[in-house]
């Protein structure tokens, strides 16, 4: 299996706040009799080989698609409708907002431009106009990678009460309602990064030495390319080897064997009081990319370093203890490495004085774009991907409450 429902949640929870409710309250169900995903409304069904022969994006379209339906009632919606006419026009207007906003299509899907332009009740009003738009599109329907809404004629005219969301966002339309999932996007980042500034300025110079427990680290995609970025992560060499040695005449005969070579790593994390949990969250996160490509240790500084631990496994990342809290000396964090390592690595949010040493180190830097030191590679992470590694949301709403 190669899908996590609750990753592929936790990623719409991030992507789409304002449908949050909806993405928490609905339930996920395997079906390996229907071919794809469908919804009925209240749940979420998938066919797990389906889901296991799509990239995780698509994945994650496949599951934003279902829920627009759900969000915004397209099956009650439907009553009194052209039901091909209105399976189009919804599938079209959701595709493309999806699309809009960074979601990867799975091939065959109704993709339709100019669809953009509308919400469902106007495309379809549109499509009932141009009759020869119904062929067009009703070849993409046919040879889409989702369902074709076979499902809908299976519920109940008035299977339940609309929810109060659900009612708030057929109000506003597919097109409103994105603009306004784009916007608390936009102020979740400019609230984080006020609350980066604002602890950077209440640092002080003092250790607090306090320490923290990260719980449900997850993963993320790489935000830099490690492979290439490490000196010699890997590399490989010969050498004479026993293990599957011949014996031919009394004489043994050892065989050349490739021997895969790890290289080592050190990672040192900024824990002063500037880093929030999300923040150091994001840094353990991609120490866990980084973790494929070469040994690691990594350690924990503020205005002390409080020593390294070795890091094997990404289990021993989640068992960390985060020992900081107080302001940031990077004299600190650079004095912290050993000389015969050659990958150093540095993550902060880059608030504080830049090191009187020198260090040929690689410096993530999530916060302070005016930070440079003397030596070494900066890469500041750029808004986006500090959204993606930081903004979480829950996975659940307690029972009861309405979508």
């Amino acid at each position: 299996m190669n899908y996590d429902i609750d990753t592929i949640k936790r990623k719409m929870l991030i992507k789409y706040p304002f449908f949050g409710s909806v993405v928490a309250s609905v339930d996920y169900k395997e079906d390996d009799k229907i071919p794809t995903a469908a919804t009925d409304g209240e749940t979420i069904y998938y066919n797990p080989q389906f889901l296991n022969g799509l990239t995780k994006d698509k994945q994650v379209f496949v599951f934003a698609h279902e829920v627009c339906h759900i969000a915004f009632n397209h099956i009650q919606r439907r009553v009194g409708k052209e039901k091909k006419l209105w399976n189009i026009a919804t599938d079209a207007v959701i595709n493309q907002l999806l699309k809009q906003d960074g979601a990867d299509l799975v091939d065959g899907v109704v993709d339709i431009e100019e669809a953009i332009n509308y919400n469902a009740e106007e495309y379809y009003l549109k499509l009932k106009k141009e009759q020869n738009q119904l062929d067009q599109s009703s070849n993409q329907i046919s040879n889409a990678g989702l369902d074709s809404h076979d499902m809908w004629d299976k519920v109940p005219k008035h299977h339940k009460d609309n929810t109060q969301k659900q009612k708030e966002l057929e109000k506003m339309g597919e097109k409103n309602a994105f603009d306004q999932n784009k916007k608390i996007k936009q102020k979740q980042l400019d609230d984080l990064k006020k609350e980066i500034l604002n602890n950077a300025s209440r640092a002080g110079n003092k250790t607090n030495s306090t320490t923290r427990t990260i719980i449900d680290i997850g993963t993320s995609k790489p935000i830099i390319d490690w492979k290439s970025a490490l000196k010699k992560a890997i590399e490989y060499r010969f050498d004479w080897s026993y293990r599957n040695a011949t014996i031919e005449n009394g004489v043994i005969t050892p065989h050349l064997e490739k021997q895969l070579i790890m290289q080592e790593a050190e990672i040192v994390l900024d824990t002063s009081s500037s880093i929030n949990e999300e923040l150091l969250r994001g840094f353990l996160r991609e120490t866990k990319n980084i973790l494929k490509y070469v040994k690691l240790k990594a350690g924990c500084f503020d205005t002390k370093f409080y020593g390294f631990h070795d890091i094997r496994t990404k289990t021993d990342i989640e068992n960390m203890e985060f020992i900081g809290g107080g302001g940031t000396d990077f004299n600190a964090a650079v004095n912290a490495f050993s000389r015969r390592v050659e990958n150093k690595i540095i993550f902060t949010d880059g608030y504080g004085d830049v090191p009187e040493k020198p260090v040929n180190a690689i410096w993530i830097v999530f916060g302070n774009t005016e930070f440079k030191p003397k030596v070494g590679r900066v890469i500041h992470i750029s808004p986006d991907d500090l959204f993606k590694l930081c903004i979480s949301s829950p996975l659940t709403t307690p029972k009861g409450k309405s979508l």
